[in-house]
């Protein structure tokens, strides 16, 4: 059957499975009944991980008909120079009534004034996700509108514990850090329908709370916790108030030697926890010798465990830590050190064990056996070794080369890189990112088939590594150019900052340029109404220059490649007589730290006429 042929409930059905732009770039342009379908139909917009020219290209064309039908929307400033700023500016989100799911990660201080007025307005929100480690989230929480929503995702619970006074209908809750009092005493009682509660750490609140009100999570199905930094006792209590608890994830790096008591844990289960059919772990402790791990890793060994709730464990131990965990291994990374040795294992089916591991640092040792490990899902893979050994076979037969997007070999021994790096380029078809150490880079480009690989598969490079340039002169320059002519993100120190504009000129694909030694304190910023300063992004800005031949508005474009906030001094004494007071006054409003101004006198005359201004300049200047 032909696709034109299925009705529109099937075809609806079909289209949740593919991302936003797949759907536009494949059926939008087929015919006139797919185009009115996708503009109707609910639309869940990621814009993670997107060429900036791609992004551009769909806000400006595709965004103004399909806005009124996001449902679901994921914005990112990572790997993405201020994405968020540039969304934000082009279409507030006032017109989307019906967005009921909002993801912001790697938020900026410049992002939350924008936030702040926009929040509220979005009052069909049922899901906030805010993934950053950069900001306060204190303004976000204080609009954000709670009437819908039932999925929150924030950093601490400090201040929506102050903000929200009322119980609230969310369910599910992600934490980055909050107390175990802040959880019993405060967070049961606003959020008492809770029933997924996910805490990367629980640590100790430097003022007690006192209260005689004790509430208990019996919505609460699954619990998800790191870091737990009070005593066992403190973690039996906190469940004990959980009797419908079915899940329980834990990843500790325990301080209490009853958290490897087998004992403890069963009486905890059969006491209070009656409903738990999913239990996954990993003790790591670093303080207790071997035998007293391994001693009571054996007693995990019982009809209890393996019978009666078939959760089987392993051990595993190198020269500084010992680890009991449950199979297959919960954690998303891994690092296989030289003495890592996976001990006391049952007959289980090895590629299973570490399926889920996607993070993998692989420090080679010649003489270690390792056929014991088996990762078949790794995306990111970090090789060290502190000998010039081959390793590619031992790396073979514990990694399924094929999944690899990432190649991290920043800390790899020079000497013979080149015929190993190759074999891993030839069979790793998804690998488009590699970090390395720039020494190791220059001295790659004798290799000419290494070169060609490299052209051919690479579009994202890290060469950063502190005290070091990438390049030392312009030859330098032009070979990284020839080499990696098909670049699309670069991250690097530069000894120059004209190498930067040689690079743009020379590398069409490249869209984004992180300079990882943020050294450029000086800006002069010349104005051109043509130009496209995507590209660019200079975040310690102390002193700028604002230059421009003719009468035109560059605020918005100033602000996608400077951070205001670091701004101590301002020189327009150059700049283009006109509509100067709008632009400044903007720049003084952003400008915290802005305290100094170089000006023409028959400018500033100017200036006079306008209050506001004054008010400003009379305020910080």
């Amino acid at each position: 059957m032909k696709l034109e042929l299925l009705p529109n409930e099937i075809l609806i059905e079909c289209l949740v499975y593919l991302n936003t732009f797949e759907i536009f770039y494949s059926f939008d342009t087929l015919n006139s009944r797919f185009s009115h379908l996708i503009r109707n139909t609910p639309i869940y917009l990621n814009l993670q991980h997107i060429h900036k020219t791609k992004f551009s290209r769909f806000c400006c064309e595709i965004l103004p008909e399909i806005k009124q039908n996001i449902s679901s929307l994921h914005l990112s400033n990572k790997d993405a120079c201020g994405q968020i700023n540039a969304f934000f500016s082009l279409y507030l989100l006032d017109g989307y009534s019906h967005l009921q799911s909002l993801a912001l990660t790697y938020l900026e201080e410049e992002n939350l004034s924008q936030l702040k007025s926009i929040l509220p307005l979005c009052t069909s929100l049922h899901s906030f996700h805010l993934n950053s480690s950069q900001i306060d989230d204190e303004l976000i929480i204080s609009v954000l509108p709670l009437g819908h929503l039932q999925k929150l995702s924030i950093k601490t619970l400090e201040s929506f514990l102050i903000y929200v006074q009322q119980p609230t209908i969310i369910t599910h809750l992600i934490i980055s850090k909050c107390s175990l009092e802040q959880i019993r005493y405060q967070l049961l009682e606003i959020i008492p329908m809770l029933q997924y509660l996910n805490i990367k750490t629980i640590t100790r609140d430097k003022q007690s709370i006192k209260s005689d009100t004790n509430h208990r999570a019996i919505h609460l199905k699954q619990l998800i916790i790191g870091q737990f930094r009070y005593p066992f006792d403190a973690f039996t209590n906190f469940l004990k108030k959980t009797p419908n608890l079915r899940s329980l994830t834990f990843t500790n790096a325990i301080n209490d030697q009853k958290f490897i008591n087998p004992n403890e844990w069963e009486n905890l289960i059969n006491s209070s926890l009656f409903n738990l059919n999913t239990f996954k772990f990993r003790l790591t402790c670093s303080n207790l010798c071997r035998d007293v791990v391994s001693y009571n890793y054996n007693r995990f060994q019982n009809g209890f465990w393996l019978d009666q709730h078939h959760w089987y464990t392993e051990l595993l131990t190198n020269n500084t830590s010992h680890c009991i965990y449950t199979v297959p291994y919960i954690s998303k990374s891994f690092e296989l050190e030289e003495n890592t040795k996976r001990s006391n294992y049952r007959s289980i089916n090895i590629s299973n064990i570490f399926k889920q591991v996607e993070n993998l640092t692989f420090i080679y040792n010649e003489i270690k056996d390792y056929s014991s490990f088996y990762f078949p899902n790794v995306i990111s893979l970090k090789i060290q070794q502190k000998k010039e050994t081959k390793y590619l076979q031992s790396l073979k037969s514990i990694v399924n080369l094929s999944t690899i997007k990432h190649l991290d070999i920043s800390l790899y021994q020079k000497g013979s890189l080149s015929e190993e790096l190759i074999e891993i380029l030839r069979e790793s078809p998804q690998l488009s990112s590699i970090t390395i150490d720039p020494i190791n880079l220059k001295l790659l480009f004798n290799d000419k088939e290494l070169c060609l690989y490299m052209n051919k598969i690479i579009k994202k490079l890290n060469i950063h590594k502190n005290g070091y340039y990438l390049f030392e002169d312009s030859n330098q320059v032009a070979t990284f150019c020839e080499v990696f002519s098909n670049i699309q993100q670069l991250q690097c120190s530069f000894k120059a900052p004209n190498y930067i504009i040689f690079l743009l000129k020379r590398l069409s694909k490249l869209s984004t340029i992180h300079v990882k030694k943020k050294n450029f304190k000086n800006l002069t910023f010349i104005y051109d109404e043509t130009e496209d300063y995507s590209s660019f992004y200079f975040p310690n800005v102390i002193s700028l220059k604002i230059q421009q031949k003719k009468k035109r508005k560059y605020l918005q474009s100033l602000k996608s490649i400077v951070n205001p906030s670091t701004i101590k001094h301002m020189d327009i004494s150059l700049y283009q007589k006109g509509s100067l007071s709008e632009e400044l006054i903007e720049i003084l409003r952003e400008s915290s730290q802005l305290s100094s101004m170089a000006i023409d006198p028959n400018d500033l005359k100017l200036l006079f006429n306008d209050k506001e201004l004054c008010l400003y300049m009379n305020k910080i200047i």
